[in-house]
């Protein structure tokens, strides 16, 4: 089975410091495959500089690697809490914010797509035309209303002030109490109230692409028909990177035969 894999950059990112934080891996043995995709969160600058090598990266790496070992978010939940009590054992939302991430990972065996995933990372199944037949719902920051109003009229602060982002990554991430609140893998045990799961019966010639959210807008296009584009979606992603949503974007993309 071919399978076509990559993160890209986006030529508009405002910072020239800051580190790829995104992640990829992937395992085909025999009938079964196993995928996944993340996405590191992003820490803040000090001095105006990005911590390299990026936390929210190693973050990353490790969801990617524990999904492969155990297809569960709840080992790799697991994984970034010890990874936290080992390295960032002083939790403060700011500089020492946790080492995390947000992914999607899936296994397909038998023509059947298992999947899970958290915020606002993303699967996607195309028949064998290009026509979507599922994707998965944005879950991510916002996605069920503005946080940045919410916080801006209950508390006078917003992301760009220290007191706001301790605020949101508080109060507004994995806090099953707050309405507005959104998931990600920080190790924390509520993060897994965010985890979604399902399941799909694939068919032959379907595309299924896993992805984060800088490749959210690209793929979800109407003009986008990976029937038309999948032996050259790497060419195809390099001549629409104006198009990737943030800093950048990785899909892991296959066709079921």
């Amino acid at each position: 089975m071919k399978i076509i894999a990559f993160t890209k950059q986006s030529p508009n990112q405002k910072y020239s410091t800051r580190p790829s934080e995104d992640s990829f891996r992937y395992s085909e043995i025999k009938d079964r495959i196993i995928v996944a995709v993340a996405d590191g969160i992003t820490r803040d600058m000090i001095n105006g500089v990005y911590p390299n090598p990026s936390p929210a990266k190693i973050s990353a790496d490790l969801f990617c690697q524990s999904f492969l070992e155990k297809p569960s978010f709840s080992y790799c939940n697991q994984k970034i809490k010890e990874l936290n009590k080992r390295q960032n054992f002083q939790v403060d939302y700011l500089g020492n914010d946790f080492w995390a991430c947000v992914g999607v990972g899936g296994v397909i065996t038998n023509r059947v797509l298992q999947y899970e995933f958290i915020a606002d990372c993303g699967v996607i199944v195309y028949d064998k035309n290009g026509t979507l037949r599922f994707q998965t719902a944005n879950e991510g920051p916002n996605s069920k209303g503005s946080i940045d109003n919410d916080i801006r009229t209950k508390y006078n602060t917003g992301f760009n002030e220290d007191k706001g982002r301790v605020l949101i990554r508080s109060k507004y991430r994995n806090n099953i109490k707050e309405p507005l609140a959104y998931g990600a893998l920080t190790g924390e045990r509520s993060a897994l109230k965010y985890v979604k799961k399902g399941k799909v019966k694939l068919q032959e010639g379907d595309y299924v692409i896993f992805y984060s959210d800088g490749f959210y807008s690209l793929t979800s296009s109407k003009k986008f028909n990976i029937s038309q584009i999948f032996n050259t979606l790497e060419n195809y992603s390099e001549e629409n990177l104006n198009k990737i949503d943030g800093n950048e974007g990785t899909l892991v993309a296959l066709r079921i035969q």
